[in-house]
């Protein structure tokens, strides 16, 4: 790859691609697009802003472009084990101090290892106390890569409701008992969340129950076998928060990221939080939405789009970004499903796999992949533009 094209003026491209799970963290990515890009065109000007969706990584990406400093506190994790959280405190204009960690660092996948209707969410309203007991006023938290599907049940238990069951007994619900549940109250020692400020970055707009629900699309991978059981249990437990709390539950079942980490959106929304979309708010925080910052041309990716990526995942709001503006998007991502909706996104989607390979291999090679791939699409680009520019 040694062939390159001149440009002038240069080529501006923000490079804007979310994580390989498994092979490459997101700032590994654009670094690899970045270089591919400038190989093949030297004098372009290129814009690393590695984003996270509110999944893992979240917290990483925000701290790295504030410049957040790190520390920690111990949680109980989803097995119910102690874990040491790290969490990140920043700044930013809009929302001053902050601190902000991810929900997968608690209640991640790849370490549960009881069965999902045992896991609980506890340890993230542990969390909540602690940073909160740390003089912090003002938490963000990523909501994405969790192992648990319980409606933020346990969560609620550490920090709002008092759950009991049928003998009068505390109890911190999980999903295999919130049909067990017999009375629900407000607990008394809540004062302190009229002091807090809390914001859930969602890697999903998808609602806490129904077709495109937590338990309909992300429970099979976290080991639900039956579905609508699990839709009809969470669709319960929040009919009866929103009756304890006295609130619309088209407001908070139905709102866009309530079913984000097993419906921890919906308890968030509980608590008096507020949803947006993690990627969405990471490109505010880099400054990309400020309209003098000016690009020609944008990629982003993914370690596999499909429908998922829909559901407001980093690449979708990227576009959406781009789009806006009247900037060429192109999708740049390991594999790509074959769907016309998602192909209708983005002016371009490719992978990086020029030819059948194995997982293993794809995975291992990501980097040169990406670099070769980011190398050829540039020279595509560039021969497509219009010869005025």
């Amino acid at each position: 790859m040694t062939d390159t094209l001149p440009t002038t003026p240069p080529l501006r491209v923000l490079v804007a691609p979310d994580s390989f799970k498994g092979s490459l963290e997101a700032h590994q990515v654009a670094a690899h697009i970045a270089a591919g890009i400038v190989q093949a065109l030297p004098g372009s000007v290129v814009t690393q802003a590695p984003i996270a969706d509110g999944g893992e990584g979240t917290a990483r990406v925000v701290a790295g472009r504030l410049g957040g400093r790190w520390l920690g506190v111990s949680v109980a994790d989803a097995n119910g084990q102690t874990v040491e959280l790290p969490f990140a405190v920043c700044a930013s204009a809009g929302l001053g101090e902050f601190a902000i960690f991810d929900v997968a660092e608690i209640v991640g996948l790849p370490a549960a290892v009881v069965p999902v209707q045992s896991r609980s969410t506890r340890g993230v309203g542990e969390a909540l106390r602690a940073i909160h007991a740390l003089g912090h006023r003002t938490i963000v938290i990523g909501l994405g890569g969790s192992s648990t599907n319980d409606g933020g049940a346990g969560m609620l238990a550490e920090l709002l409701l008092r759950f009991g069951d049928a003998g009068g007994a505390a109890m911190a619900p999980v999903l295999g008992t919130l049909d067990t549940i017999a009375t629900v109250e407000r607990r008394d020692d809540g004062a302190w969340l009229d002091q807090l400020t809390l914001i859930g970055l969602t890697d999903v707009n998808s609602p806490l129950t129904g077709p495109f629900g937590a338990s309909q699309v992300f429970g099979a991978q976290k080991g639900v076998t039956d579905l609508a059981a699990a839709d009809a249990l969470l669709g319960a437990f929040g009919q009866r928060i929103c009756a304890v709390l006295e609130q619309d539950e088209a407001q908070m079942s139905a709102l866009p990221g309530a079913g984000a980490a097993g419906g921890l959106g919906f308890a968030v929304r509980a608590l008096g939080g507020t949803l947006q979309p993690g990627a969405r708010f990471i490109l505010d925080a880099l400054g990309l939405y400020d309209p003098a910052v000016r690009f020609d041309w944008v990629i982003t990716g993914e370690g596999r789009s499909d429908g998922q990526t829909l559901l407001g995942k980093g690449p979708a709001i990227v576009a959406e970004l781009a789009r806006g503006r009247g900037i060429p998007v192109s999708l740049l991502s390991g594999a790509i499903e074959d769907d016309d909706s998602l192909f209708a996104l983005f002016d371009g989607c490719f992978s990086v796999q020029a030819a059948p390979v194995s997982l293993q291999y794809a995975m291992a090679n990501a980097g040169p992949l990406l670099r070769t791939a980011a190398f050829n699409l540039t020279r595509l680009f560039v021969a497509s533009r219009p010869a005025t520019d």
